[in-house]
């Protein structure tokens, strides 16, 4: 799954301008048809659409999700990895998030899934 995969499977028809301020790294044309999506481009991709689009808020603590024992391996992500994880729309596995573990076809579906129907979520949150 590339990273312009995914944006076309989450942000659907929305316009790619209208994330352009806050995706432009992740979308860069060069590279975004080629690059692998990796878990926290996902995370921060799921967090823009479901914090501008869906209007989510975020949980009152992250404290949660620092149990992750790879969640600082990308201090910027952080937030977007907690947001997730605390939302149920990704897991961890054995409190081990993933951060740089690619995202197939099968799981990006799944991601999204759980984006859109929050009775998927882990937790049903």
């Amino acid at each position: 799954m590339t990273v312009r995969d995914f944006y076309h499977l989450l942000f659907g028809e929305h316009d790619r301008a209208d994330f352009e301020y806050r995706l432009g790294e992740h979308l860069s044309y060069n590279e975004s048809e080629t690059r692998v999506l990796d878990r926290r481009t996902a995370a921060y991709m799921v967090y823009v659409y479901a914090t501008d689009v869906l209007h989510e808020a975020e949980e009152p603590s992250l404290e949660p999700s620092l149990t992750i024992r790879d969640i600082y391996e990308c201090s910027s992500c952080i937030r977007y990895i907690a947001f997730v994880y605390l939302k149920g729309i990704m897991p961890a596995k054995d409190m081990i998030f993933g951060v740089r573990e690619p995202v197939g076809e099968e799981e990006a579906e799944s991601i999204v899934s759980r984006v859109f129907d929050r009775s998927k979520r882990f937790g049903g949150k």
